[in-house]
């Protein structure tokens, strides 16, 4: 092994995949290591040195203790002469060490290519495997040719076959490397888009299913998993298969298919994420959320849809008085103001009027009071006119100026109050959780482990409000439906609010649903909205290709095409949908304040009555006294 063209190779192999950092077994002297050493302190290159001429029992945990790193990537030099190299590669294939986290150079001074067969024929080599092997081809006084070959199996343990592929030869002399000859195309592509055809691999997938009994046919289970027919069940499984079939088409690999009916018990254990994270399966059909817990032990490869939970209802029309509205169009100050316009205008109405008859002489039949002329003032801002109007060209000017600022402010408030009470449809003032949980309203659930996992685990207040005041000491029959139980609910009960999956229940209220009354529903969240990830295992040695294979689906937009038919995002509503009926809370204050005005009216009217016959009586007594 003491040959500087080996070791000016090391190095140069070192630098070109940028790593400063190696592990060196090796079976030579120390002192012929040497010139390796200086190499590297040169070079600024952090190495460690194992000699294998040692007990086979001093090397049973070797993987630990020298290539246990929080490195991103290690290097790793192993001269296959060495007599215990056989047991290396061994242990290395059990501790799956041939990743993308270690890159390996592997040394065979005599060539042997059969040998490199035997002992990698079987080993646990990954599809992302970093693994150059290394035979010396030429040799002279000047410097060394070598020959580099490509090392890896596209999945040893699925059906893949060990794969050496010729790239390129190098020459090495005392001083530096450079390369000879490319002897293949590696060089013109990626080490993935080199790998990238996966025939006669047999991924294991866990498919879900939840509205078909497992003991089915697994023809039955797939024909559900094609069909376009309710594709709002089991929609995330279904959108997830379709991708599937195409990365099965682009990668050329074939699928056996583990069939499940939950998606987990929890955030890691059973159903098909507990296939996923006891590396069972290598795919799944169905996405995820992602939680810390899971991100432990999956890896996200792409998102493909939504996940939202939300609160449906409709607005109860006895949902208490609303008067604000009628004031809302102006504020205090603006009212004020208009209030004291009618009052002054009303006083200088009657001073005109009284100007007119004792100074100009144009008699009326009488002269209006105060009263009746802050009354023509005020019928001025109803746009009712009067029949006195003053007869002299100030005063008409002044009429005039009044009706038209009363024209303008009644033109105004009446568009805003018409656009609030006929805009749109009613919208209910209850906009959170929190506020949900506080008010009247019945509160029902879609009968889905999610929602009851989540109503017991979250630690947010308002949700735990929420459980105390709507779900605890109920009887479960009343508030746990069937997604379209409780849309149809919804529908015939307006106050009652249902929580369920957005995308599976808009399909109901688009079946059942007129089109004015999808235009009545409310909708909060329920949780925040959440993004669902196809998933593959932490270590998935297939995790990279995928990812890139379903990101050019995506900018493709194969993906998104199948979001939109399996999923809805929204609820439509148009202006031509609906038709606004004013109800009792908007119209009761109008009739209460005719109600009161009649009440003051006739109380008026029976005070007049009485001082009236005072006055009578009054004056019959003064009268009888003469």
């Amino acid at each position: 092994m003491a040959n500087l063209a080996l070791f000016q190779l090391i190095v140069y192999n070192l630098l070109q995949a940028n790593l400063r950092d190696v592990i060196i077994f090796h079976c030579a002297q120390k002192y012929a290591l040497l010139p390796l050493v200086q190499l590297f302190s040169k070079n600024y290159i952090f190495s460690q040195f194992v000699n294998l001429n040692m007990e086979k029992e001093q090397l049973t945990n070797f993987h630990k203790d020298y290539l246990d790193s929080d490195l991103t990537k290690l290097g790793v030099f192993l001269d296959l002469s060495c007599s215990h190299s056989s047991y290396i590669t061994n242990q290395s294939s059990q501790a799956r060490l041939y990743t993308e986290h270690f890159h390996w150079l592997l040394y065979d001074e005599v060539g042997n290519m059969s040998q490199l067969e035997e002992l990698y024929n079987k080993a646990n080599l990954s599809i992302n495997a970093d693994v150059t092997y290394v035979k010396l081809a030429e040799e002279s006084n000047d410097g060394s040719l070598f020959t580099l070959y490509d090392v890896y199996n596209r999945g040893s343990h699925l059906g893949g076959k060990l794969n050496v592929t010729i790239d390129q030869s190098v020459y090495c002399n005392r001083s530096s490397c450079e390369i000879k000859e490319y002897l293949s195309e590696l060089h013109t592509r990626t080490r993935l888009q080199q790998r990238s055809n996966l025939e006669g691999i047999t991924f294991r997938q866990v498919a879900l299913v939840t509205v078909l009994p497992l003991n089915s046919s697994e023809q039955v289970l797939l024909d559900f998993l094609n069909s376009e027919q309710d594709a709002h069940v089991d929609w995330i499984s279904r959108l997830g298969y379709r991708n599937n079939l195409h990365l099965q088409e682009m990668l050329q690999f074939n699928v056996t298919n583990v069939w499940v009916d939950q998606w987990s018990l929890n955030d890691t254990i059973g159903g098909a994420m507990g296939k996923v994270v006891n590396e069972h399966v290598e795919l799944s059909t169905t996405a995820f959320v992602l939680s810390t817990a899971r991100l432990k032990k999956i890896f996200p490869t792409t998102d493909i849809g939504q996940f939202r939970s939300v609160c449906i209802f409709r607005t109860p029309h006895n949902a208490g008085i609303k008067a604000g509205v009628f004031l809302e169009p102006f504020k205090p100050s603006v009212w004020l103001v208009f209030v004291a316009l009618l009052v002054f205008s009303g006083l200088l109405l009657w001073l005109i009027f009284r100007l007119e008859h004792h100074w100009m002489r144009r008699y009326l039949a009488y002269i209006p009071s105060l009263l009746t002329s802050c009354l023509i003032s005020f019928g001025a801002a109803c746009i009712q006119g009067s029949h006195l109007i003053p007869h002299s060209t100030g005063g008409r000017l002044a009429f005039i100026a009044l009706m038209l600022t009363s024209f303008l402010m009644y033109n105004y408030y009446t568009s805003i109050v018409v656009s609030t009470l006929l805009g749109s449809p009613v919208r209910s003032n209850i906009k959170t959780i929190q506020q949900l949980a506080d008010s009247s309203l019945d509160v029902g659930f879609e009968t889905i482990p999610f929602t009851w996992a989540y109503l017991n685990s979250s630690p947010r207040a308002d949700i735990i409000n929420l459980v105390k005041r709507k779900v605890d000491g109920r009887n479960p029959s009343s508030i746990w439906f069937s997604a379209q139980e409780g849309v149809l609910r919804v529908r015939d009960q307006p106050g009652f609010v249902f929580i369920s999956e957005a995308s599976f229940s808009y399909n109901f209220v688009e079946k059942y649903y007129m089109p004015h009354e999808i235009c009545e529903l409310n909708e909060i969240l329920f949780r925040p909205e959440s993004t669902v990830y196809t998933i593959v295992h932490r270590n998935s040695t297939y995790k990279e290709l995928l990812k890139q294979i379903q990101l050019r689906m995506l900018e493709g937009g194969m993906t998104q095409k199948h979001r939109r038919f399996y999923t809805k995002t929204k609820l439509h509503c148009f202006s031509n949908n609906y038709v606004i009926n004013v109800g009792m809370e908007y119209a009761a204050p109008l009739f209460m304040a005719l109600l009161a005005a009649y009440i003051l009216s006739f109380i008026i009217l029976m005070l007049e009555l009485g001082w009236s016959y005072l006055s009578r009586r009054h004056l019959q007594r003064s009268i009888g006294g003469q």
